[in-house]
């Protein structure tokens, strides 16, 4: 249940105390109280500056490039509009391989395990997770948003940076002072809720406010810390394909451009040179694709389609070359290289990800120091046997998967047996993902066949006493024999 508070409203003065780093972040001094004309700066320069660019962003990873805004050509002229929608991909394709495996969270305490694992499957944590990703890989970060249920439960929901951002402190330590979530509603009015580590405020411009805002509620903050978590791709906050855009406009238009020199071609004029053909014979010659010219200037006459100088193969090379580095510069594996094609051993495929591998480990930096702040604000207000700083000790795990040749990894296998532990063996094995439940299910099944092994000798020993005995029987009531002297 929200606990609703009466403090004062922010101060109006503007005392001009925001920064901006070069990352786009801002900042704030640790000792002042932000105030209400301060705050709409800050609003004014995320909405102006910052946010066109996460418009242009997401326009671009849903396919609505700049080559579309480009003028029209005349009618008479081929004007295709062939996009190649690589931010998707790339988004898609890391974020597949990044978090496709559900990252996996442990506690040592049985009981925080047992609730972490309840809570992640009421609230969809994997989906909300995994939206996260592909959202920080569009923009450069997005947020985790903790927020209170009707029945008091902590519960999450994605947020891109279209209209939220954080505001850090100027000291060394780089905390998170406020929240900011913006947005216009039907009347235009601009209401923004601002939180920090106590309080959540909600705020309305109107036009009869005389304070910039007027504070229509606050809320007691549960979490003690601002509930807005970033997740961010990279230290610079660069998206995927932030610095290859110009590339792929390029692509697009090499490729809109050949389009429109097959259609040019296909629509090519037809020249006729010295003879004379009659308009209602044209269309004759056209169904039967025939051209007859005869009489005295025929040898001095020609029929020819105009066309322009080829330029096909300078537009393969064109292509390919910026396809080719458009990948290169992503840091995103091609899947389709021929390279791909056949058995390739496991070292090239290692060394095809690698890139990517590389990017996906700093990400998971991050994504690691985020989630460790989501379960601080859920464990504040579990209501459970779990302890309030049980998110200290939580584990996390990533998991990539990186093609292997299964071949060399059993080759490798076999040569180490017994030279090094079946610990350290197994680790090799990239489908083992637990050694130690590994060597104990091992074990377990060991002792399953020798269970069994004794269970069907001591059939064996019993049935053969048993024969035994009766062979016995068998004897003892037979024909009584006689001795001859």
């Amino acid at each position: 249940m929200a606990l609703e508070v009466d403090i004062p409203g922010l101060d109006p003065d503007f005392l001009d105390r925001a920064g901006i780093t070069y990352n786009d972040e801002f900042t704030y001094p640790a000792d002042v109280e932000i105030t209400a004309a301060d705050l709409l700066n800050l609003i004014d320069y995320h909405s102006s500056h910052l946010r066109p660019k996460y418009a242009k962003e997401r326009d671009y990873y849903r396919g609505k490039h700049d080559i579309f805004k480009e003028p029209g050509k005349p009618k008479y002229k081929p004007d295709n509009r062939v996009i190649f929608n690589f931010p998707r991909k790339a988004v898609t394709t890391f974020n597949g391989y990044f978090i496709g495996n559900p990252v996996k969270i442990d506690h040592a305490n049985q009981t925080v395990d047992d609730f972490i694992a309840e809570w992640i499957n009421v609230n969809d944590f994997e989906d909300v997770s995994a939206e996260i990703s592909k959202e920080s890989s569009m923009y450069g970060h997005a947020y985790f948003l903790v927020y209170q249920s009707k029945d008091g439960k902590a519960k999450i929901a994605p947020m891109s940076p279209l209209n939220a951002f954080l505001i850090y402190d100027d000291t060394e330590a780089h905390d998170v002072r406020y929240g900011v979530i913006y947005h216009r509603n039907y009347q235009k009015e601009l209401e923004v809720t601002l939180y920090d580590s106590n309080y959540r405020r909600d705020l309305v411009m109107r036009s009869s406010s005389a304070n910039y805002f007027d504070q229509d509620r606050v809320i007691a903050n549960p979490y003690k810390m601002v509930p807005i978590i970033e997740v961010a791709e990279n230290t610079e906050r660069m998206g995927l394909f932030e610095d290859i855009t110009t590339l792929i406009d390029q692509l697009d238009k090499a490729v809109s451009q050949k389009a429109n020199d097959i259609d040019y071609f296909a629509d090519a004029m037809l020249l006729i040179k010295n003879a004379s053909i009659d308009s209602d014979k044209i269309a004759d010659m056209k169904d039967n694709r025939l051209l007859n010219i005869k009489g005295q200037s025929a040898g001095d006459s020609d029929a020819r389609y105009l066309d322009r100088p080829d330029a096909d193969t300078s537009q393969e090379n064109l292509i390919n070359r910026l396809s080719n580095g458009i990948y290169e510069i992503s840091n995103v594996t091609n899947l389709n290289d021929e390279s791909f094609s056949g058995n390739p051993s496991g070292v090239s495929l290692r060394l095809k990800y690698q890139a990517m591998q590389n990017m996906a480990r700093d990400k998971s930096l991050k994504f690691r120091s985020a989630l460790r702040k989501v379960f601080q604000c859920v464990f504040a207000v579990s209501y459970a046997d779990v302890p309030t700083d049980a998110w200290r000790e939580l584990q996390f795990k990533f998991t990539q998967d990186v093609p292997t040749n299964l071949l060399e990894d059993g080759q490798a296998v076999n040569y180490l047996y017994g030279k090094i532990s079946n610990k350290t063996l197994f680790k090799q094995l990239p489908f083992i993902e637990d050694p130690d439940a590994e060597m104990e299910q091992i074990k377990q099944e060991q002792r399953e066949m020798q269970d069994a092994t004794a269970e069907v000798v001591k059939k064996a020993l019993s049935q053969a006493q048993t024969d035994q005995q009766k062979a016995g029987v068998a004897d003892d009531n037979g024909p009584a024999r006689t001795t001859v002297d």
